[in-house]
């Protein structure tokens, strides 16, 4: 058979004894599950214990996973989601998102008049990103570092995808606003549209 296994052939599997399925769904989904938990947390170690984690309870309920969906993908980053958000609770130290920094560092236009360190930009833009609350900050990772669509992003959240377009408005107006008052670097009044 040439086609890989939907993911519920892989949790069938894995249900009747097979734990090299199970090991084929925690590598179809690691890599990208890592990238989240790891930009939200900028904890390398954290990101990997959240990882285990995660994959420790789809382990634990395979018996409830929902055999009529076509991916597993929502759910797993739900959990993933759910358990960075309440790491991130427990401590207080919430490391800035280099990635999706450098997206926006990328669509702030410097005026060659105001040119300032490239690591002092970099700086403000993730101080920008840390400032915003988990619902701001983790649509902003799905959508500018994950390069999800809006519908996935509202799947996996569990939202209304006029919710999650409307998170990502005020997220990018806040960043706008940060960064407008940030010394460290100027914007121009057309850099970050929220529109």
């Amino acid at each position: 058979m040439g086609s890989q296994p939907t993911d519920i052939e892989l949790v069938k599997r894995t249900r009747a004894g097979d734990f090299d399925a199970f090991a084929a769904l925690y590598l179809r989904y690691a890599r990208s599950i890592f990238r989240v938990i790891y930009a939200m947390t900028q904890d390398r170690a954290a990101a990997e214990d959240l990882l285990q984690e995660t994959f420790f309870r789809v382990y634990r309920n395979l018996d409830r996973i929902d055999e009529s969906v076509d991916s597993l993908q929502p759910w797993l980053y739900r959990i993933a989601i759910n358990l960075t958000n309440n790491w991130l609770t427990r401590t207080p130290k919430t490391s800035p998102l280099d990635k999706v920094s450098e997206w926006f560092q990328r669509h702030i236009h410097v005026s060659p008049d105001h040119i300032i360190e490239r690591d002092e930009r970099v700086r403000a833009v993730q101080d920008a990103i840390a400032k915003l609350d988990e619902k701001h900050r983790i649509v902003v990772v799905l959508y500018y570092l994950q390069e999800l669509p809006l519908e996935e992003i509202a799947g996996i959240l569990n939202l209304p995808v006029g919710t999650v377009k409307s998170r990502l408005y005020h997220a990018r107006r806040q960043l706008k606003d940060h960064l407008q008052a940030d010394q460290r670097i100027s914007v121009p009044q057309t850099a970050l549209s929220a529109s």
